[in-house]
């Protein structure tokens, strides 16, 4: 008995040792509009790929999408949409590797979707979005607008919109915490100066938020290569 006992242990543990974690994101949405588009992109190297698609007509979507490849930054990413294109919304997904995401909410907008992930990029992420979703909203929503009917009303409400939004972003980057994320993020923003130059509207801005950095974060490969973005490498404005 007792080798039975002891045969049973070594296949169950065979078993356990086989079975692969599965990295997965289970979406449960609910009050779609009929005809909302789903859709589900994969990352990598700042290329999205589409490895899911489906229109919607009871308003919900439950699905579990099975990550097979796990991209460079564990990035994927959740589209909505109309039935024609013209209203689009989206938000980053950011994976963790044998660890199960969820994205639950209402409505077509993802921006008012809830993403819950043990990457720790998520939350930054979310953050980031929770400080600008109103106002991008808005200018979705006037964008949707202006493809659709045209107009030169709608086309000036959607630009001012999207000045707004552009705003908001800007707002977001000066008040959120700073933290590694923030540099990873702000980095990327800097990178415009490499082709836009220092006569760049914003760049004053810019050098204005670089104040927000202490002497570790300009130690940080973000910093050195936010540094090097804004003031060519050189020792950096006191």
């Amino acid at each position: 008995m007792k080798h039975i006992l002891l045969l049973t242990a070594i296949a169950v543990s065979a078993l356990t040792a086989c079975h692969k974690a599965e990295t997965t994101i289970t979406f449960n949405l609910t009050d779609l509009p009929e005809g909302t588009i789903i859709e589900i992109l994969k990352w990598e190297e700042d290329e999205g790929e589409t490895v899911f698609e489906k229109a919607e007509s009871n308003g919900n979507f439950c699905y579990t999408y099975t990550c097979d490849t796990i991209p460079a930054g564990a990035m994927y990413g959740v589209c909505s949409k109309n039935g024609n294109g013209s209203l689009r919304n989206d938000r980053d997904i950011y994976v963790k590797i044998g660890c199960s995401t969820t994205v639950t909410g209402s409505g077509i907008f993802a921006e008012n979707w809830t993403i819950e992930s043990e990457n720790p990029r998520q939350p930054f992420s979310n953050k980031f979005n929770d400080a600008t979703k109103d106002i991008k909203i808005e200018y979705e929503r006037l964008r949707s607008e202006a493809i659709d009917n045209g107009g030169p009303e709608l086309i000036e409400k959607y630009n001012e919109a999207q000045a707004k939004y552009n705003e908001a972003c800007w707002t977001a980057i000066e008040t959120l915490p700073v933290d590694e994320y923030w540099l990873e993020y702000f980095a990327d923003v800097t990178d415009i100066i490499n082709e836009q130059g220092t006569d760049w509207p914003n760049y004053p801005r810019m050098t204005e938020i670089y104040k927000r950095l202490s002497d570790a974060d300009k130690a940080t490969p973000a910093g050195k290569q936010i540094t090097k973005n804004l003031f060519g490498g050189e020792k950096a404005a006191e």
